[in-house]
């Protein structure tokens, strides 16, 4: 640990003696320095950036951010060579990891994408001493995996209707006498598991401590349930929305709606199913759904980056919005091997169960994902910013729902 420790010093005292003479042309308030061509105020041009954690980048500045060729010099002891996009690695470059791995090949948004080659510093248990192929979402395709995978969407296209129709029938009607909640979870991208692995968590937890038990269901693009479970599509999320609001009190209960995907910079959610090619659902597009079902009270829960995008257009007196970031910003935690994503799991497994109110749990979230953010030292340009639109009709409603006695 020592060695490490005094490597990772070393390697940095370095880099800081190779930034250029002279006092930095900019400075900021959290210890960032900064060498180099400058436009109002920000890099614009050839640059060396020193971060307030010590990370060191080389390259061309496009307004503040690093874009086009480059090097970043870790403090964690990672370098990395090549192409930038608003400083994530994107495009062809080499990265050598703390541990002494090495990859080349393409990167997509800081992940391996594409076609690429990694080197491992200790051999594998099997013996491989390196991965060569094209690269997804940061996973090694493999070509019988991928066979294996058009095979079951056949089987899913096929069974997709009668699969659909079972999980509708088996929604329940309003119970009287009480206000009921319906839950609707939707797993949007299917190339990484975490997204099921989450939904399948929410509806469990609802339906033990909420009373949604046969008045829940899950829209899941998944390569471990595309023969056993309904898909996620622009189609289902409507129909099963009709449906819900069909079996409801559309005035009386409340439709918790929770959607968790990859999110695009246009605000739209993703839906893809492992080799098929499905067209997101826009934030106006579920307006309308939700509009057109006249389900009066909501809660619309949407982890994913830029899902800040869907709170204008669901904005409502009686409509609760919750979004994992801002508008403008990514999230964290979407990955093949996690069981939720950073905001997935801090709002449902550390603060629900010890909250008093969806909107308690929405604050005890919001400060835990910055929590772990600063953990990771993301910067603060760069940290998700979960948000909430509460106006108090549905959060009244809400409460006088929260106080009913559990069945």
């Amino acid at each position: 640990m020592k060695r490490a420790l005094a490597f990772v010093f070393v390697l940095v005292t370095l880099a800081a003696l190779a930034a250029p003479g002279g006092p930095p042309d900019l400075t900021w308030p959290d210890g960032s320095r900064y060498w180099g061509a400058q436009r109002f105020n920000q890099p614009n041009g050839q640059g060396y950036l020193i971060t307030a954690t010590r990370d060191v980048y080389e390259g061309r500045f496009v307004d503040g951010q690093l874009t086009g060729s480059g090097r970043m010099t870790g403090y964690d002891g990672a370098v990395y060579e090549g192409e930038f996009k608003q400083w994530l690695f994107d495009g062809q470059g080499r990265l050598k990891l703390p541990n002494g791995d090495e990859y080349q090949g393409g990167f997509q948004r800081g992940v391996y994408e594409g076609q690429g080659t990694l080197k491992y510093a200790r051999p594998r248990a099997d013996g491989r001493t390196q991965e060569t192929g094209s690269w997804q979402q940061g996973r090694l395709e493999n070509p019988a995996e991928r066979e294996r995978f058009v095979l079951n969407v056949e089987t899913a296209l096929y069974r997709q209707r009668p699969l659909l129709d079972a999980a509708l029938a088996g929604i329940e009607p309003s119970q009287r006498g009480r206000i009921n909640l319906y839950l609707l979870a939707v797993a949007g991208d299917g190339s990484q598991e975490v997204f099921r692995r989450e939904v399948e968590f929410v509806r469990n937890q609802f339906d033990r401590d909420f009373g949604t038990r046969g008045r829940s269901l899950i829209l899941v693009n998944s390569r471990s349930t595309v023969a056993t479970a309904p898909m996620a599509t622009v189609t289902t999320i409507r129909e099963a929305i009709r449906t819900i609001a069909a079996r409801m009190d559309r005035d009386n209960d409340i439709l918790f709606l929770y959607l968790t995907s990859h999110g695009a910079k246009d605000h739209a959610l993703i839906l893809n199913q492992n080799a098929m090619s499905l067209r997101g659902l826009r934030p106006k597009e579920l307006a309308g759904m939700l509009e057109e079902s006249r389900i009066r009270w909501k809660v619309v829960l949407v982890s994913a980056c830029y899902s800040g995008g869907f709170v204008e257009p669901l904005k409502s007196e009686s409509t609760m919005v919750i979004t994992a970031s801002r508008a403008d910003r990514t999230s964290f935690g979407c990955s093949d091997e996690n069981d939720f994503t950073y905001f997935g799991r801090a709002f449902f497994k550390e603060a629900l169960p010890a909250s008093g109110s969806f909107f308690e749990a929405f604050t005890r979230a919001q400060a835990l994902v910055g929590e772990w953010e600063k953990e990771d030292k993301a910067p603060e340009a760069e940290r998700s910013l979960p948000q909430v639109f509460h106006p108090r009709p549905i959060s009244e409603r809400l409460q006088r729902w929260w106080a009913q006695p559990r069945r």
